[in-house]
């Protein structure tokens, strides 16, 4: 992929949904779902791929997942067909585990929302940071999107501030265009930055 394009864009992939990736982050909790194990990972480059030394306290964290975290969710049907239901498994099957621990990772005390879909869930989101930007609701925002499509695990995150807000409008179009608005949102959004056609 080409980062160039905007220095903020981080992508990270895994076919083995077994295999949680190492993370650079210090999380106390570390029983997130796989997936969310992948999207921290998209997020740390998108980090390092800004050239910013702080990058938490008034940061806005906005997820988007389609497919959402389907090995909790699995545990979570297990655990109902068995009788031996878990609430730690129920809890971490929710697509507000991408925003959250994002979060956690970063240290953000900013606003923190999770939204389930495609490239209209994009588009709301990203609404959302245009509006909190200007007013200082928060100083920066990210987007991370996750989803698990034919067993792969796939994950982009990007980084904006009040800056590149141009940047935004750019991607609330592309993601609301007639070509890309039923793909994955992490498709669109790793598209948009890498210019490339969408998987």
């Amino acid at each position: 992929l080409n980062n160039g394009i905007h220095p903020g864009f981080g992508h990270f992939q895994s076919d083995n949904a077994d295999k949680t990736p190492t993370l650079n982050f210090k999380i106390q909790d570390n029983r997130c779902d796989p997936l969310v194990s992948v999207a921290l990972k998209a997020l740390e480059e998108a980090l390092s791929n800004t050239g910013e030394s702080e990058h938490a306290l008034q940061t806005a964290i906005f997820s988007v997942t389609d497919t959402g975290c389907q090995f909790h969710a699995k545990r979570v049907i297990n655990a109902l067909t068995t009788m031996k239901p878990r609430q730690a498994f129920f809890a971490r099957g929710s697509a507000v585990m991408f925003s959250t621990y994002s979060s956690m990772a970063i240290g953000s005390h900013g606003p923190c929302i999770s939204m389930s879909g495609r490239g209209t869930a994009i588009a709301l989101v990203l609404n959302l940071a245009r509006r909190f930007l200007p007013k200082g609701d928060c100083h920066r925002a990210i987007l991370l999107c996750a989803d698990q499509v034919d067993g792969a695990m796939k994950a982009s995150a990007v980084y904006f501030s009040s800056a590149n807000t141009s940047e935004i409008d750019k991607l609330i179009e592309y993601s609301l265009d007639t070509a890309n608005i039923s793909l994955y949102a992490e498709s669109i959004i790793q598209s948009f930055f890498s210019r490339e056609k969408p998987v």
